[in-house]
Parts: structure tokens; C-alpha cells; sequence
């Protein structure tokens, strides 16, 4: 494989980078749930990067995230396509957004009271809901 075709740019869409919070839930390897709040390095409509120091991510592996884009944020279940060992020590991982889940009550833990206040922290303290759609 030359290194041309090796580093070909697979994406469909353009990736921004931005520096935003996500909420990632999953289930590892042995069945123990667990998740973490997160920053993202880059991020597009179907998808995001971020870095780890967790090991449990696997490709092929599904997670609910909630990645933070202001006042409008969305559940969703997606998966790794991509894990990359840096050289930090440290685990970069890519996800796919697959489908965005209904709005159903999740479970209150602090990890995700954390990132609910980060996620909210953009919007105007003064907007409506209808302004913000408008």
C-alpha cells in the first residue's frame, strides 16, 4: 500500500476543529458500563474525535453520546469506527453518529449533570427556546 492511499482522506464531510464538551456512556469489553465527559478535537454532522486515556474503546464499539453544541444538543447512539494509540499515551478516538435517540429521561449521574451545565453554558441567558430556533 503506498502512503498516498494509506493516508487517503476517507471522511464524507468536512470536520471542523472545534473544542467542544461530549458526554460519552459505553459498555466495555467485560459488560462494566461507564462514561466520561470529554472535549472534542474535531467535529461534523455525523461524527467527532476525541482523546482518552481510557483503553476500553474498541472499533465496532456502540456508545450513546451527547456532543455539546450549544442550546440544541442531541442524544445519540453512535459508533467507534477508529482508536489510535498517540504518542502521549493517551487513546484518540472516532465516532460515527448513527441515529439520534428519542428524548427519553437517562439516568441522573454526575458525569452527566457536569456536562449538562457545560452544554447549556452557551446559550444567552436571556433567549427563549423560540428565539433560538428561529
Amino acid at each position: 500500500m503506498s502512503a498516498l492511499s494509506k493516508n487517503k482522506e476517507r471522511r464524507r464531510e468536512h470536520r471542523a476543529k472545534v473544542a467542544r464538551p461530549v458526554y460519552v456512556e459505553a459498555t466495555d469489553t467485560n459488560g462494566e458500563q461507564f462514561e466520561e465527559l470529554r472535549t472534542t478535537r474535531d467535529l461534523g454532522r455525523w461524527g467527532f474525535y476525541f482523546v482518552t486515556e481510557k483503553r476500553s474503546y474498541q472499533p465496532g464499539m456502540q456508545v450513546h453520546a451527547i456532543p455539546a453544541f450549544g442550546c440544541l444538543n442531541s442524544e445519540y447512539e453512535g459508533e467507534v469506527v477508529r482508536v489510535e494509540q498517540l504518542p502521549t499515551g493517551e487513546f484518540g478516538v472516532a465516532v460515527r453518529l448513527l441515529s439520534v435517540v428519542n428524548a427519553v429521561p437517562a439516568r441522573e449521574t454526575v458525569t452527566r449533570s457536569t456536562f449538562e451545565s457545560f452544554a447549556r453554558a452557551d446559550a444567552p441567558i436571556w433567549a427563549t427556546p423560540a428565539e433560538v430556533l428561529r
